[in-house]
């Protein structure tokens, strides 16, 4: 790490937004809402944070403040999700956070009032008629737009092991989709996806944008959907490939190596791009099977174990988790994605056991959970030190 950035590091902050289904307890499909119920549920702000209506009006978005560290984030993401079980509860509905909706009802859900979205279900309405999905975003700090570039450029071969890692959505319409990610999956279909291009620099990326807002189907700067971008509102970079997660402790680990990987981008700028196709089928790869099988390494771009490339991560973000001091948390996350599985790998054994209404009757009471089981035993290897 260099002396420099060692100095920035401790400063750099993160947000966190996350997207949230709502279900009608009774039916269990994706609720209606009435005004007054979307407006107390809006009201919803413990904290320094905004609550939102997503795309649907079953859907509802959380903000948080910039965060400095872990704890401040755990506390935020718990306190908003404890206020949101608790008044969806009074209404009859069952917040889960989960990156698709189990079942849908044979009528589609009303699109939020947002003109954005009105146009986009007006250019794409077979595409919005779907947009049943739930993501979980991760804002990085950046000092200024051309270190944005550089960390846009490092973290792209980390896409791919970040959709994988925050895969929480395997049902869709009373099925198993047969992926761990079918959020992922699903997004594809819109005009501009997947893992951005490299850059040359910031005026590279300004006119790319630029051409991509003057085409036809691009309306605004908000739908270039790629995996990571540089944010439109904040000095930051944003990371968007990972589904909502079940539980709090997920989010705020993946949060947390977010974070640490932009930092070692911006340290460590890669001398050798992956190639945009490779870094395409391994992002589909990772969507497929989560951490249930191979992954592409994104440095040879050769099928792996899964847990070789959880690690070349974590030995990447190594020194800048230590100087947050967030290496054990990431350490002992990763081994429980890695023991106990996915999102996806838990809403798929909770299928088994109790069929979809026992998937979101576990994700409701999952959402303020605030650990899981620890590992009766553990291997920890040791980093890589570069």
């Amino acid at each position: 790490m260099s002396e420099s950035f060692a100095r920035l590091s401790p400063a750099v902050s993160m947000g966190i937004e996350e997207e949230f289904l709502l279900i009608d307890r009774e039916l269990m499909l994706p609720a209606t809402p009435t005004v007054h119920q979307s407006n107390a549920l809006q009201d919803i702000r413990p904290g320094q944070g905004a609550t939102s209506q997503e795309w649907l009006s079953c859907q509802v978005e959380h903000a948080s403040a910039v965060l400095q560290d872990a704890p401040a984030a755990t506390t935020a993401l718990l306190r908003f999700r404890q206020n949101l079980a608790s008044v969806a509860e009074g209404f009859g509905l069952i917040a889960a956070p989960i990156g698709t909706a189990p079942t849908i009802a044979e009528f589609g859900a009303a699109v939020s009032n947002d003109p954005r979205y009105r146009q986009m279900t007006d250019l794409a309405p077979g595409i919005a008629a779907d947009q049943y999905i739930n993501g979980m975003h991760v804002h990085v700090s950046v000092p200024d737009p051309e270190t944005g570039i550089r960390a846009l450029n490092g973290i792209r071969r980390w896409l791919p092991l970040l959709t994988a890692l925050g895969a929480n959505s395997p049902f869709w319409r009373g099925l198993d989709s047969g992926f761990a990610s079918w959020r992922s999956i699903h997004y594809r279909r819109w005009m501009v996806n997947g893992v951005p291009p490299a850059f040359r620099d910031f005026t590279d990326y300004e006119n790319r944008i630029d051409a991509l807002v003057s085409s036809d189907v691009v309306a605004d700067r908000g739908g270039i959907s790629w995996l990571a971008r540089l944010s439109q509102l904040h000095p930051t970079i944003e990371i968007r490939a990972c589904d909502v997660q079940l539980q709090v402790l997920d989010a705020v680990v993946l949060a947390t190596l977010i974070r640490a990987l932009v930092c070692a981008a911006i340290d460590q700028p890669s001398r050798v791009q992956p190639e945009p196709e490779l870094l395409d089928v391994a992002h589909w790869q990772a969507a497929k099977f989560g951490l249930s099988s191979r992954l592409l390494d994104p440095f040879t771009g050769a099928p792996v174990l899964a847990d070789v490339v959880v690690w070349q991560a974590f030995n990447q973000a190594w020194p800048y988790l230590v100087e947050f001091g967030d290496e054990e948390l990431v350490r002992s996350g990763l081994e429980l994605f890695l023991a106990q599985g996915t999102g996806a790998t838990r809403q798929r054994k909770m299928a088994q056991l109790s069929g979809l209404t026992g998937v979101i009757n576990h994700s409701g009471g999952a959402i303020a959970d605030t650990e899981r089981p620890p590992l009766a035993s553990s291997h920890r290897p040791d980093p890589v030190r570069y």
